[in-house]
């Protein structure tokens, strides 16, 4: 039987492959994001139920989880932008605990997060708020499937490397995610090597 899948920024690199996988496994994708349906003709936007919401605030865009199974959040920011008051304890924290807030209120049974591993450079503020939002996420009622990916890049890009924080093809996080989401029964938080193995 095919689930309610809801995933915040399908519209996106991250979360529009996360789509085309739920959809491909059989799923319906409702996306919720700012801009809507992204421009451009992929054959799989036709499949998708595209809804403008903006997560970094509450409001109608919570009646979209209504009856969802499974809901994804790829938003994130990895750099800051000052002049749109883009910060890291806003995007990367506050969306999150918006879209669980709705999550609990629809008893959607299974989050999964796009967070990040402690990746050398990064910006500290970066790391310590996709943290923040894992160990609230960790705490509710629905069961966590948390990703930590270092960097992710597309199908045709070459990755040689066994660095442990070495780029990954966003196809195999988004795939590494279903099948937590299809397997696993309690929390579990996947890094780079977890996802690699699968």
């Amino acid at each position: 039987m095919a689930r309610k899948i809801v995933i915040f920024g399908a519209n996106g690199f991250v979360g529009g492959e996360f789509a085309k996988q739920f959809i491909e496994n059989g799923d319906s994708v409702t996306s919720v994001s700012r801009t809507g349906e992204p421009l451009g003709n992929e054959s799989w936007y036709g499949k998708v139920d595209w809804k403008i919401g903006n997560a970094l605030g509450t409001g109608f865009w919570e009646n979209y989880l209504k009856d969802a199974d499974v809901v994804v959040d790829t938003i994130g920011e990895y750099q800051e932008s000052q002049n749109e008051n883009l910060t890291f304890e806003k995007v990367n924290y506050q969306s999150a605990l918006n879209i669980a807030d709705a999550a609990e209120k629809n008893k959607v049974p299974v989050f999964v997060y796009i967070s990040a591993d402690d990746i050398p450079g990064a910006n500290k503020r970066y790391i310590s708020t996709k943290r923040d939002a894992e160990d609230n996420l960790n705490k509710r009622s629905f069961r966590t499937v948390i990703m930590r990916p270092a960097t992710m890049v597309t199908d045709d890009d070459k990755v040689d490397s066994d660095s442990r924080y070495r780029s990954l093809p966003v196809s195999m996080v988004a795939l590494a995610a279903l099948d937590a989401v299809d397997n696993d029964k309690e929390n579990v938080t996947l890094d780079v090597d977890d996802i690699d193995k699968l």
